[in-house]
């Protein structure tokens, strides 16, 4: 959990207590890493996001196991996992300077993020629109391209049209 999101109260002992999580794992986690960095664990974990565990191919599992057997990679997955700093996208929408137009789309079905917080993201003036796809999980690109794709086409589009209208 992000340590922004933690209550006011228990940010003197939460943020302490994730910073502890993340240097034990990065001093001590790599035989941890090790013995999960294999197709059988990473395709059973894939399973919990993705709405439709028939997505979680063989392909997709090759697609995320070989970068993580890279040098480096468990630093990079402890950060993830332990992630509490950083930049939310709360306060970068909410930045005046922000001159880009957004559009968020989200899985309904993501048991990771879930929809009402994604959907509490219109209140900014940059946000265009939040859609949420029904029945989708985590990886709304990855699951439904089909649904995702013409999405973003037609954003851009848009924002042509718009620069056009401007001109």
């Amino acid at each position: 959990a992000h340590e922004a999101e933690q209550p006011e109260l228990l940010r003197p002992l939460s943020v302490p207590l994730l910073n502890a999580v993340q240097g034990g794992l990065r001093k001590y986690g790599q035989p941890l890493f090790d013995a999960l960095a294999n197709p059988p664990t990473v395709k059973t974990i894939l399973k919990e996001p993705y709405a439709d565990a028939e997505q979680v191919t063989d392909e997709l599992v090759d697609v995320l196991l070989t970068p993580l057997l890279s040098p480096g990679a468990a630093d990079v997955v402890f950060d993830t996992l332990s992630y509490s700093a950083g930049p939310l996208p709360e306060p970068l929408l909410e930045d005046e300077r922000l001159q880009a137009a957004v559009q968020i789309c989200c899985g309904e079905a993501d048991p990771w993020t879930p929809p009402a917080r994604v959907r509490a993201l219109e209140r900014f003036r940059s946000v265009r629109s939040v859609v949420g796809l029904p029945g989708i999980g985590h990886c709304p690109h990855d699951e439904a391209p089909e649904l995702v794709n013409p999405m973003i086409v037609d954003f851009v589009r848009s924002l042509s049209v718009e620069a056009k209208a401007a001109a």
